[in-house]
């Protein structure tokens, strides 16, 4: 009895998963914010887009620039709401799991299961990678080649996955 107490009181060693993912969203929060202050400036002050991140994607002009940043940060929110919904998924599952059944929560912060956390995360990863190809898509504008296929054909795939993985589970 004493080895199962043991083991089930470690479940509160998940808290540090809880908090770096809890602190990591809200750095990306922050520097999703950033972006757009960036985007802000290069748009209504004139400055130049100059960082790393412009120059990597091959920016010529500032509205490209500023549609670079903005498509950026808009990755930076999505990945800090996975972030949080992992950390709150995390909490709700192996700290206090009596937040699952209470209705001041919405119902797609209501985690009742490590698959529904999964299902959770997944979607919006494949957000994210639509995210991508859409940034990607408008940096190389007329210029895509065939290499660019890849990307949505993985959202596809990933996409194809859950439907199945959903349908098979309510089969039984």
């Amino acid at each position: 009895m004493d080895l199962v107490r043991a083991f089930l009181s470690l479940r509160y060693v998940s808290i540090i998963a809880v908090i770096s993912s809890f602190v990591g969203a809200v750095l990306l929060f922050i520097l999703g914010a950033l972006k757009i202050v960036g985007a802000l400036g290069v748009l209504f002050l004139g400055k130049e887009p100059i960082s790393l991140l412009i120059e990597a994607h091959g920016a010529e002009s500032a509205t490209s620039g500023v549609v670079i940043l903005v498509i950026n940060a808009i990755d930076s929110f999505l990945f800090a709401l996975i972030l949080l919904i992992f950390s709150y998924g995390i909490y709700t599952l192996f700290i206090n799991s009596s937040l699952v059944e209470e209705d001041q929560y919405p119902s797609w912060i209501r985690i009742g299961s490590i698959a529904q956390l999964k299902l959770y995360l997944t979607q919006v990863v494949i957000t994210i990678l639509f995210v991508q190809f859409l940034e990607i898509s408008i940096v190389s504008g007329e210029h895509l080649d065939w290499k660019a296929i890849v990307l949505p054909v993985s959202i596809l795939c990933l996409a194809g996955a859950i439907y199945l993985m959903h349908a098979g589970n309510n089969e039984h």
